[in-house]
């Protein structure tokens, strides 16, 4: 078979692998859809330090089951599927809790073993969840970005028409902006530098997109707030200006989700963190959110396919991720399609390349 191979920063060529055989428990399943998420783009970068020389990443997938090992009874061969991106141990203290994504032996598709960036993976039977039939692959790879994003909300307080700031317009931030909309939140305000992913956020119903390129966000924040600040913000991008910038923008009181996991480490404003009274969260993955966000992809709930801007196939995987890395290319969700022919696969849309 056919796979992307890490093989240090800014090298993932297209290689042959041996193609992957169930083993007991395990289903084999032919990728049909595969996203691409910031976090391999930084990992491409060597930004992270958490992608290992050799893995095939990627971890935001739908397939086809084509082969099953034994012992496997929730899935057949044939069967569309969604694939969870964290294997948890479901012994430790935090699984018993309820809080799988935080296991202590946690293992990361396309981290810790091999991802979707490939025709085919290899994967235990609990990594599958049934893909509905009104769902296409591409559209149903968003379920689990979107699960990060119901994620973050979920574990987030806020009041029903209150206002929420969402720092970063990459795919998470985009997805946390649904999400909070259909939560209840009354003003949502996105802060990015790129121009074209500020106009998605704006089409999407953010209520302000401010350029920080241009405009002091937590000037502007205050002035649509008449000086009170936000009662919630979401970090969604993951280094140091961000981070300061999310706890800048909210009110005394208020709550801050970091989402964004990129810089390794970040100063913190301590003063005005312990001063102002809040509460500061980090959200990873997801729990049972992913069930939500296939279901609410399926009832129309939430409509993330506005997202997709780009379909290639897994040949074009490493100049997409190149150009991915250096801004070149602002599309906000790629989505690479193994097994899928040339001819099926849409052009790119003019809108998101970066002039």
């Amino acid at each position: 078979m056919k796979a992307l191979v890490f093989r240090g920063p800014g090298s993932m060529p297209l290689e042959d692998r041996p193609a992957p055989v169930a083993g007991q428990g395990e289903v084999v399943v032919a990728v049909r859809a595969s996203g691409i998420c910031g976090s391999d783009v930084h990992g491409f970068g060597g930004a992270t330090g958490r992608r290992r020389v050799g893995v095939v990443m990627g971890h935001e997938a739908t397939g086809d089951v084509v082969e099953v090992g034994p012992g496997v009874a929730s899935v057949r061969v044939g069967e569309r599927v969604v694939l969870r991106s964290i294997l948890s141990c479901g012994t430790c203290d935090r699984c018993r809790h309820g809080q799988p994504n935080l296991c202590h032996e946690r293992q990361g598709m396309g981290m810790h073993f091999d991802g979707a960036y490939a025709d085919r993976i290899v994967v235990p039977e609990s990594l599958l969840l049934r893909l509905p039939a009104n769902l296409d692959y591409e559209d149903g790879a968003l379920a689990e970005p979107l699960a990060v994003a119901m994620h973050a909300l979920n574990v987030t307080p806020f009041d029903l028409m209150e206002v929420v700031v969402i720092v970063g317009a990459g795919p998470i931030g985009l997805l946390t902006l649904l999400v909070a909309r259909h939560r209840g939140a009354g003003s949502i305000i996105v802060t990015d530098r790129d121009p074209h992913r500020l106009d998605v956020a704006r089409r999407l119903g953010a209520d302000q997109a401010i350029d920080v390129g241009r405009t002091d966000p937590v000037a502007a924040v205050e002035a649509a707030t008449h000086g009170r600040g936000a009662d919630a913000a979401f970090e969604a991008v993951g280094i140091a200006a961000t981070v300061a910038q999310s706890i800048a923008v909210v009110r005394p009181g208020g709550h801050v989700t970091w989402i964004g996991n990129s810089a390794p480490e970040v100063e913190l404003p301590m003063q005005q963190l312990v001063t102002k009274g809040l509460t500061v969260r980090g959200a990873y993955g997801f729990v049972d959110e992913l069930e939500q966000a296939v279901e609410a992809l399926a009832l129309g709930r939430i409509d993330a396919s506005r997202l997709i801007e780009r379909v290639a196939p897994l040949e074009e995987g490493e100049e997409l991720f190149r150009h991915l890395a250096d801004g070149s290319l602002s599309a906000v969700k790629v989505v690479l399609t193994p097994n899928v022919s040339r001819e099926r696969v849409a052009p790119s849309p003019l809108a998101a390349v970066a002039s």
